[in-house]
Order: C-alpha cells, then sequence, then structure tokens
C-alpha cells in the first residue's frame, strides 16, 4: 500500500471536504490538529511516526476519556489519503449514532442544512 505524505494542512483540507459539520478546525502545529464535530465532540488528530508516518484521531467522551477505536473500527495508523477519509467517516458515523436524530435535526435547522 503506497503512503502519502500527509501534512497538517492536507488532513484539514480532507476534513473540509468530507466533514461539512466540522467547526473550529484548526492546526496546533505541524503534528497536531483539532475540531469539533455537530457543535458536540472534539476530536483530536495527530501524527506519529511509527516508522512509515501516519496520522491518528481520537474522540474526546469527557474528563481525561477519549477512544480511537469505535464501532470495531480503529482510527489510527492512517498514512493514505483514503485512510484517513475513512477514518473521518467511522467518526461522523459513531458522532451521528451517538447524537440521535432529534439533535441532528436541530443542528440542520440551527445552521440551515
Amino acid at each position: 500500500m503506497p503512503h502519502d505524505d500527509l501534512t497538517a494542512d492536507d488532513v484539514l483540507d480532507l476534513i473540509d471536504a468530507h466533514l461539512p459539520a466540522a467547526t473550529q478546525a484548526r492546526k496546533r502545529s505541524d503534528v497536531e490538529l483539532g475540531f469539533v464535530l455537530y457543535d458536540a465532540f472534539a476530536v483530536q488528530g495527530a501524527f506519529d511516526d511509527y516508522g512509515r508516518g501516519s496520522w491518528g484521531f481520537s474522540i474526546a467522551l469527557g474528563g481525561d476519556v477519549s477512544v480511537s477505536r469505535v464501532l470495531g473500527r480503529k482510527l489510527t495508523l492512517c498514512g493514505t489519503r483514503e485512510e484517513v477519509t475513512a477514518a473521518l467517516a467511522t467518526i461522523d458515523d459513531y458522532v451521528r449514532l451517538r447524537l440521535g436524530s432529534d439533535y441532528l435535526a436541530a443542528y440542520a435547522r440551527a445552521y440551515e442544512l
């Protein structure tokens, strides 16, 4: 599998393209970023060099608790654009399930989506 050299800016571009409900997206450094999804969940992204270099994501659940594996899928070791996009889709699926249809409908009305 080929490896992409993804910068924090590249990952932020993927977030913008694939997660329209992501707000407050910002690069904290060349290897860290964060965003808020549906005004409800904070997501962190970090680049780690595990030999091939990859991005990983975690969803904050409150306090010092976060998860980097949801719905049976890991959100780490994403070295290509496709892997990052798949992780973002998993994050979106997870958050949407946690928020429920009433909240998502209210969110859509508030932001005219």
